[in-house]
């Protein structure tokens, strides 16, 4: 894309925000003065009360966090969890095959390849990031009991969920709704073979309580041996016993999918399988599976009226199995978990005072066994990681209109990986880490605060980042471990105001990364490694707005602005891969008495390739989508129908440059226009 081009894609993304944010109070004005409802709950909220499902809530008030309701979920025009979080400002997803798949990796500020280890992804509080590249499996947590996902963006997260949350986080509650009895059912059928049944079965009221749910999804996929087949199974027993709740989970689930691998073209030779065969197979035969179990258990004592005390202790495990085309890889990763937390919230020396102070205690074991089809042995590796970690968070209102807020996490890792094929390559590391923030919010009036926010953060490299980070070119054998852990400086600064009707944020931030962990080609051997790259920055601007245009109608538009890129060494002033500079879009949403609408277009500007470092191929083309859905409500029925995708656009959101072909590379197509049609009855 040239410079007129992005120009003016940008102008354009920058006019419809702006567009709304001014011209917006009068419509809704006028809609109002003709009987049009305004009821805007602002999703630039923060929650004010520190909750048993989140510490989000805590001492953030410098911090820019958006919180996704029930109801926007319902009605989101998406099938899964990361093409709900796409339309957020600041946030964009990277799908491989776009089969209903939850496990789309979701970029929080532009960290491209590795946004998976810079974005922490939480259920209640909980990580279910796991100690390899494994990816977050967003398909564990059943959709009918979420009650809200809470996106935080930059690294104030880090001090109270600890090291990966460099870019952001993500908290899925579903703790807090209601506590229904009854039977809800539902069913979803639409393009490429999809079919989807859920259930959820819910039994008593406040002083017990119990949810079941059930979830079972499969696809034919766009591509050929892409096929899904998903299932999700949970339980959860919660006791109140007035100042104190006691809460079971168990969560089962398993998942098999192909693995129909890119589509390659090769300028060269006019190869260009993305535009003639997008729907093929590379590797016919590659396919993966997974089994899993996550158990948590919690209880929530409130002191005093000012003094509450939880603890949750948790427990997963997975185990996966891969049949890539030249190799086998089988591995399993079990995780424990031990949170207790004090969080406070009344006056300290006659002033506002909310904290949080805890102690975080995980231990993390995983087995990797890997094959080389046509070589003789292969690669074990255990590797095991435990830490604990320190933390406090807290604001205080130095004023009516001033709050100070700060924290501080120190992290103690211990980390031990052996390879039964080479005893040299081995690691016993111990290492302390630290994270943490300090912000000041200002209400300026009533209507428009003002915030800014420095943080501090870390991140400790993966197994599969270690037992890849050199490995000898004929035996594929580990030579090296070594890796250092990732570190990040960041600044932000923004507001958020109301202009009558309309609520609006914009913030502009600055991380600058030293050690960034990534996969680079290796121009002699067959394959690359992992390696900390030289220091990196991405800086940008986030704006977007809710305003209700009256007669049931609300606009959402949104505008990102991102820029990537490496500040030292031989790729010195160059784009990091998979990072699009402009992102954004409008959401319409529409209401009315037992029916609803909802349209949402998105843009994602061009980007450059994986490998793709010195900026030498071809980019990966912009694109835009536009997402529609209807809903309608007759008793205890509900009927939705949706279109992803609406204008069939082609397009595809990642691709991968050869290691060793300047002319060729791999790019994974998603599908076209797709429709979709759910019913749902509740008893």
């Amino acid at each position: 894309m040239g410079l007129i081009t992005k120009l003016r894609a940008g102008t354009a993304l920058v006019s419809a925000f702006m567009g709304a944010a001014i011209a917006v109070p009068a419509l809704a004005q006028d809609g109002a003065g003709q009987g049009g409802e305004i009821d805007l709950a602002s999703a630039f909220e923060l929650p004010p009360i520190i909750t048993s499902a989140s510490r989000l809530s805590a001492g953030l008030s410098s911090s820019s966090v958006t919180v996704v309701e029930r109801e926007a979920i319902d009605r989101h025009p998406g099938l899964t969890i990361p093409e709900i979080l796409a339309t957020e400002a600041g946030l964009h997803i990277r799908d491989l095959f776009g089969n209903g798949n939850e496990s789309a990796t979701v970029d929080i500020r532009g960290f491209g390849e590795q946004a998976g280890q810079n974005v922490l992804v939480l259920v209640d509080g909980r990580k279910i990031n796991d100690l390899d590249l494994s990816g977050v499996q967003f398909s564990l947590v059943p959709r009918a009991s979420i009650q809200r996902i809470e996106v935080l963006r930059g690294s104030a997260a880090s001090v109270l969920y600890g090291e990966g949350g460099v870019g952001g986080a993500i908290n899925i509650v579903t703790q807090g709704g209601d506590k229904e009895e009854g039977v809800t059912l539902s069913a979803t059928g639409g393009s490429f073979g999809f079919r989807r049944t859920q259930g959820l079965f819910q039994w008593g009221g406040k002083p017990a309580h119990v949810a079941l749910s059930a979830d079972v999804t499969e696809s034919d996929g766009y591509r050929h041996n892409n096929e899904l087949t998903r299932q999700v199974y949970s339980a959860v027993v919660s006791i109140d016993r007035g100042a104190t709740d006691y809460r079971l989970s168990a969560t089962y689930n398993t998942e098999e999918t192909g693995l129909p691998g890119n589509r390659l073209v090769d300028t060269s030779t006019g190869l260009d399988l993305v535009r003639t065969n997008p729907r093929g197979a590379q590797t016919p035969e590659d396919g993966a599976e997974e089994r899993g179990v996550r158990l948590e258990a919690g209880v929530e004592s409130q002191l005093s009226d000012s003094l509450k005390l939880s603890v949750d202790a948790g427990y997963r495990r997975s185990v996966t199995s891969s049949d890539f085309q030249f190799q086998l890889d089988d591995r399993s990763v079990s995780t424990a978990t031990l949170t207790p937390r004090v969080t406070y919230s009344g006056t300290l020396g006659g002033m506002a005072f909310n904290a949080i102070t805890g102690v975080d205690l995980s231990y993390s074991q995983g087995e990797v066994e890997q094959r080389f089809v046509g070589f003789p042995g292969g690669n074990d590796f255990d590797g095991w990681q435990s830490s604990m970690a320190l933390y406090g968070q807290g604001d205080l209102g130095l004023t009516d209109r001033l709050t100070l807020d700060a924290g501080v996490r120190v992290i103690r890792t211990e980390v031990k990986l052996d390879s039964p094929q080479n005893t040299a390559a081995r690691v016993r590391d111990t290492e302390t880490n630290w994270a943490g923030n300090l912000g000041l919010a200002y209400d300026v009036t009533d209507d428009v605060e003002v915030f800014v926010r420095g943080g501090h953060a870390v991140r400790v490299p993966t197994i599969d980042e270690r037992v890849g980070t050199r490995l000898d070119p004929i035996t594929f054998q580990p030579i090296s471990f070594d890796l250092d852990t990732q570190t990040s400086w960041d600044l932000e600064v923004g507001t958020e105001f109301s202009v009558g009707p309309v609520d609006a944020r914009v913030s502009a931030f600055q991380i600058n990364v030293k050690d960034q962990i990534a996969f680079t080609p290796d121009t002699i051997g067959t394959f690359g490694f992992n390696t900390n790259l030289d220091d990196t920055r991405r800086r940008g601007v986030e704006a977007e707005a809710r305003a209700p245009l009256g007669w049931g109608f609300e606009l959402a538009p949104r505008v990102t602005y991102t820029e990537a890129e490496f500040t030292k060494g031989p790729f010195d002033g160059n784009e990091v891969p998979v990072v699009p500079e402009w992102t954004g879009g409008v959401g319409l949403n529409w209401t009315g008495d037992d029916v609803w609408a909802s349209l949402n277009w998105r843009y994602v500007s061009d980007q450059r390739m994986i490998n793709d470092q010195e900026g030498i191929f071809p980019e990966i083309p912009s694109y835009d989508l536009l997402d529609v859905a209807l809903g309608w409500t007759i008793g205890n029925v509900a009927l939705k129908g949706e279109i992803r995708n609406a204008l069939d656009e082609d397009y595809f959101t990642s691709a991968a440059a050869s290691d060793t072909n300047a002319n060729r590379y791999g790019a994974f197509p998603l599908p076209g226009r797709a429709a979709y049609v759910e019913a749902s009855v509740a008893f």
